[in-house]
């Protein structure tokens, strides 16, 4: 059985992208990465049997083994942050940040957007928030307009004064969100970041690299109130996430 487990494995992630592909309207991101990966696997599985006695391959197989084992360590622990790290704090705020998370067909939230917001109204409509909300989010180029201009018509849509709004529109990435969110904050504040509370509303794989990327670039006192991802995205998005969070450690600065 053990000889099979690559081929097992890979099956079980081309069947996964699938099922992916099926439930959602759009495609889903990195899910054609865990596609290509079950792909690799099952050509692995025919290439080592065809290999087995080619002592190149064998020495390659062997030097692979440390490093595969070390990836797979490292993969396990964030995922163990990721899981644990902190997701519901009630806490009164001056502001709220809400994350951008992409739309479809030009103008419409995307499914963890709305959630997004979604948990916003619920979070100011359960604990009587008198916060500021910062909406973040550009224009992407499969975009008709501003992420942010959508999600603040959402919001005023859903009975939250136009005045209470803040638009932050020109970031692409988290990292953007939180540096351009920051300027809209001590702009309208006439204080420092450091000086302000602010709540971060995002999903919650996203947690904690959002505490990060805000750390980072100057908040001080913030705290977390995030949506649950969808159940059959969990594997692709936190998966994902490890992946973003490398990333961050080495060039969001």
């Amino acid at each position: 059985m053990k000889i099979y487990i690559d081929i097992l494995l890979g099956i079980i992630l081309i069947g996964y992208t699938l099922i992916l592909n099926t439930l959602s309207s759009t495609k889903v991101a990195f899910s054609s990465s865990i596609g290509f990966l079950g792909i690799c696997l099952i050509l692995y599985h025919f290439l080592k049997i065809k290999l087995k006695d080619n002592k190149y391959f064998i020495f390659a197989h062997k030097s692979m083994k440390p490093i595969l084992y070390v990836g797979i360590a490292c993969f396990i622990i964030l995922q163990i942050i990721i899981v644990s790290y902190p997701k519901k704090n009630n806490k009164p705020t001056d502001y709220i940040l809400v994350l951008g998370a992409g739309l479809r067909n030009g103008t419409e939230l995307t499914l963890s957007l709305k959630d997004r917001l979604d948990t916003t109204l619920d979070y100011i409509h359960s604990y009587n928030s008198n916060s500021y909300i910062v909406v973040s989010g550009g224009q992407g180029s499969d975009e008709d307009m501003p992420e942010a201009l959508a999600m603040a018509n959402y919001l005023i849509a859903n009975s939250i004064p136009k005045d209470k709004i803040i638009i932050e529109d020109k970031s692409v990435d988290t990292f953007e969100n939180f540096k351009f969110s920051k300027v809209k904050i001590e702009e309208h504040s006439n204080k420092p970041i450091a000086d302000s509370s602010v709540k971060i509303i995002t999903t919650d794989f996203h947690a904690f690299r959002s505490n990060i990327l805000a750390k980072r670039t100057g908040y001080v006192d913030i705290n977390l109130y995030t949506t649950e991802t969808i159940p059959y995205l969990i594997p692709v998005f936190y998966s994902r996430e490890s992946i973003a969070i490398v990333k961050s450690f080495l060039f969001d600065n």
